[in-house]
């Protein structure tokens, strides 16, 4: 199979802006909008983030399933990209505007429209990630997808998603502001998916056989480095989840400064550019799980750091933030690396080829980290006496420097531990490759 060319690979991953403008106001704003826009309680954002899981954990296996299964003039994976993007854009858009309603109605519509919104982002993500799988079986070209992805998901998604707050503010009030900028939001993230469908290219074609759905959850059982992968994505994942989605009470209260908010997270935008270019160097040299554990120990070491240190001056609190936010680049770019070479091993090991399987546990696993840590940072909140645009007490004030700090530390160092358990190394992928190969013409 010739090797990737720098347009394929651009063509497919600026897909990833698309879907993350979605991920990342979903992540950064829903908390903040939940409770000081929409005005619910942050007790009922918890349960709400959780209980939104519960009904995934039936859609994404299902989402996975249908994906293995589907063939079109499109391809297997790619419809799914051309019929969703729109409706889950105008379901984002759903998510953040504010009916004037009882309270009780508030949170009935926030439960259905997050809910909506985890169905849909399952029906477009999980396809979109798993072309990487069927695009090649490189490692390395992996891991320079994985880059390139990162890139437009973390860089220039957060250029644009920092910059909707200030955007908001622009409007007076922040109910008209929101509405207004999610609606951009949408529009853009609609026209880059398409593009991605334009532009991508199934290129592996292995021979596959069919499986009941259950089958499902032996399948997933029986691949031990995805079990694995999985949870330390989890756990990845509650590292950012926890600390940008209590960003905006850390500025707001601990500086007394909201603009500070945009200002830090662009004075990060180059250590996030710089993780998507050098990772795949060291990836090339150390493999991905060295270079995933190395910046799960970056971020541990950093985070904790910051948290010991007072925030004055400011530039040794901005200079520690960038190296942790370089460390969490390395862990998000190694992980998306990683994950298509779970789908050789599943083939391997069950005899089934399925890229549905691992991306769906894996689009599940994320959306849990994102429910999890969203739900513990509000719980923290409420429970600590948290009440919006008031003089908060000490005790309130304290959490939020813990959960922007030492919560995400703690998810990074159990992230290490779990990953001492991954065994899919570079060798190993290379027997299986050529094992798979051997079947293939027997």
């Amino acid at each position: 199979m010739k090797r990737l060319t720098h347009k394929q690979i651009l063509g497919y991953t600026v897909g990833d802006l698309g879907i993350n403008l979605n991920f990342q106001m979903m992540g950064f704003y829903l908390a903040y909008f939940y409770t000081d826009v929409f005005k619910i309680p942050a007790y009922h954002v918890g349960w709400l983030f959780l209980a939104a899981r519960v009904w995934d954990a039936v859609n994404d296996p299902l989402m996975g399933y249908l994906a293995d299964r589907t063939q079109s003039r499109w391809g297997q994976f790619r419809p799914y990209i051309l019929f969703g993007a729109l409706p889950l854009n105008l379901i984002l858009l759903a998510c953040f505007f504010t009916p004037d309603m009882p309270q009780t109605a508030k949170i009935i519509y926030a439960y259905v429209t997050y809910i909506a919104h985890g169905m849909l982002f399952t029906a477009v993500g999980l396809p979109y990630s798993s072309i990487s799988a069927v695009m090649t079986q490189d490692q390395q070209e992996r891991a320079v997808i994985s880059s390139y992805r990162m890139f437009f998901a973390v860089v220039v998604a957060l250029s644009i998603i920092i910059l909707v707050k200030p955007f908001a503010g622009l409007f007076g009030e922040e109910t008209t502001g929101f509405t207004v900028a999610v609606l951009l939001v949408a529009i853009f993230s609609t026209t880059l998916l398409l593009i991605a469908f334009t532009q991508s290219e199934e290129r592996v074609q292995m021979k596959r056989e069919s499986y009941s759905f259950k089958q499902f959850f032996p399948l997933l059982i029986n691949n031990k480095p995805l079990l694995i992968l999985a949870i330390a994505m989890f756990l990845n994942t509650g590292v950012w989840v926890t600390g940008n989605a209590v960003a905006m009470y850390y500025f707001k209260y601990i500086f007394k400064d909201e603009s500070l908010f945009a200002i830090f997270f662009f004075l990060m935008l180059p250590a996030n550019f710089l993780g998507t270019v050098v990772t795949p160097i060291i990836t090339k040299r150390i493999g991905k799980l060295k270079a995933f554990m190395i910046g799960s120990i970056v971020v541990t070491l950093f985070y904790t750091l910051r948290h010991i240190l007072p925030t004055e001056p400011l530039a040794v609190f901005v200079g520690i933030s960038l190296i942790a936010t370089f460390g969490q680049m390395m862990c998000s770019v190694t992980q998306w690396g990683m994950l298509p070479d779970t789908v050789e091993y599943g083939h391997w090991k069950n005899g089934i080829r399925s890229e549905g399987i691992p991306f769906a546990f894996f689009s599940f696993m994320q959306k849990m980290g994102l429910a999890v840590a969203g739900a513990v940072a509000t719980w923290i909140l409420s429970v600590t006496g948290y009440e919006p645009d008031t003089e908060l007490s000490n005790r309130t004030l304290s959490a939020i420097e813990w959960l922007f700090n030492l919560v995400p530390a703690g998810y990074s160092l159990l992230c290490l531990v779990v990953l001492f358990f991954y065994k899919l190394d570079s060798g190993t992928y290379t027997k299986i490759i050529a094992e798979l190969k051997q079947r293939e013409h027997s």
